[in-house]
């Protein structure tokens, strides 16, 4: 089952990498489209965060991982997701704009560190995609619901 899963992730990875990189030529094949321009960016970054789930997905299942039950590791996605998670809300321009008015004054190099820090959503969307799908446990052992387990008390 887990060289199954690993077959279907890598090839649904693949599908959604073509399909990003040729997303313009896509919407090329639809005529003109009456969708926001937020919208159609929205449906790229959904994109990127599921080849990045599928890219961490892959790591999960290539881990040999001796776990009693599949579940969602929310402690790793914290851990992992907390930054990208933050860059990616703060990679509008709008608020980190707000942020240096607000409180730095419009300092240049402040703003030009910010643009080319928060200016990479590929790489925020990705990694957090990536924290999402490496949290994912899964496990492989059959357990059945009326297996009984005993154990000897010592004396």
């Amino acid at each position: 089952m887990r060289i199954f899963l690993l077959i279907i992730s890598f090839i649904n990875t693949v599908l959604y990498i073509l399909v990003y990189a040729y997303y313009d030529y896509i919407l090329n094949l639809f005529g003109e489209l009456q969708l926001s321009a937020g919208f159609l960016n929205f449906i790229k970054l959904l994109t990127l965060i599921i080849i990045g789930f599928c890219i961490g997905l892959n790591v999960s299942l290539l881990l040999r991982l001796n776990i009693d039950k599949s579940f969602f590791d929310i402690k790793s996605f914290v851990i992992i997701g907390f930054m990208p998670a933050v860059c990616l809300l703060l990679s509008e321009g709008a608020i980190t704009n707000f942020i240096i008015t607000r409180f730095f004054g419009s300092d240049k190099e402040l703003t030009e560190l910010i643009f080319y820090l928060f200016s990479r959503q590929i790489i925020w969307t990705l990694w957090f995609g990536f924290s999402i799908g490496s949290s994912v446990r899964i496990n492989f052992r059959k357990r059945l619901k009326h297996e009984v387990s005993y154990k000897v008390k010592p004396y």
